[in-house]
Parts: structure tokens; sequence; C-alpha cells
């Protein structure tokens, strides 16, 4: 009499490219490298955090960077759930010369919206001028320090500080 036998077959387990890529930078020991924080499921948590750095930033489902969410060390964390607005260009420029702490530098002055405020000064120098919605100075408003700053809502005309 024959004897049938089950053979059982282990399928290797997955683990999902958020768990594949923390174990990857894990198993090397890649001493302060960034290792992604995966949640219960494997999936990537929308907020990421590099403790060497203290950047925080939020990614999508498969990992990427989600653009202007980056924030410096000592700054809010990003709500990755319901994230603000990306960062303006302003934004980046400032956290970008503030994170670099680039003692002397010139730091862009940014509204609560983000855009750039029309008069910039330069603690530094004590320089003021006007710049358009970009960022670009406008031509013939720079003053030095210790004169009156240019009205940038009136160019042409001065304001006392």
């Amino acid at each position: 009499a024959g004897v049938l036998t089950t053979v059982h077959l282990q399928l290797p387990f997955r683990n999902t490219k958020c768990e594949q890529d923390r174990d990857n930078v894990t198993v090397k020991h890649m001493i302060g490298a960034f290792i992604p924080q995966c949640d219960e499921e494997g999936h990537y948590r929308p907020l990421q955090c590099h403790p060497s750095t203290g950047y925080c930033w939020c990614v999508n489902s498969t990992g990427q960077k989600i653009e202007g969410t980056n924030t410096p060390p000592g700054t809010k964390t990003p709500n990755c759930e319901a994230p603000d607005h990306p960062k303006t260009k302003c934004e980046q420029e400032r956290d970008n010369v503030t994170v670099k702490h680039m003692i002397g530098a010139f730091i862009p002055q940014c509204d609560e919206e983000g855009h750039y405020r029309p008069l910039q000064c330069h603690p530094s120098t004590g320089y003021c001028w006007c710049v358009n919605s970009t960022g670009q100075k406008i031509e013939g408003t720079n003053t030095p320090p210790g004169t009156k700053t240019p009205n940038c809502e009136a160019p042409g005309k001065t304001v006392a500080l």
C-alpha cells in the first residue's frame, strides 16, 4: 500500500520595500546612515526623521521624500497626515542658510504665507533693499546702514525705521 505524503513548501517571507531598505542599512552597520522608519504593517511611516542630523520630512507610500517638507533640527516637524503647504522658495532658502549656520550670511525674510517680504535687510551689514515676488533685488533700492530704509510699497521713497 502506497503512503501518500504531503509536502509543505514554505515560501520565503517577503519583506516590504520599507523593511528591505531598513534591514539593508541595519545589516551593513552604516554608522550615521538614515534608517527608514516602517509602521507595524511594514509600510513607510509618513514622517521620517534622521536621528543623527535632526532633519525630518514627509514621504509618500514608496518612501520618496515629498518636496518642501524638509525641516531642520530644532524646528517644528511637518504634519505628514495633513501637510501644510509645501515650502516656498523663500522658506527653502531661509532654512538652507539657517541650517548651515553660515555666520554673517544673509537670511531671507519670509512673510506668514512663505512669500518674500518686500523689504529685506541684512543685520550683519545694515543694508536694506526691496525685492520682487521671486526674491530678486530691485535695482536702485539698496540703502546703506544708518540711512532711511527704502519704502518698498512706493519705490523711490524712504521710510524711517
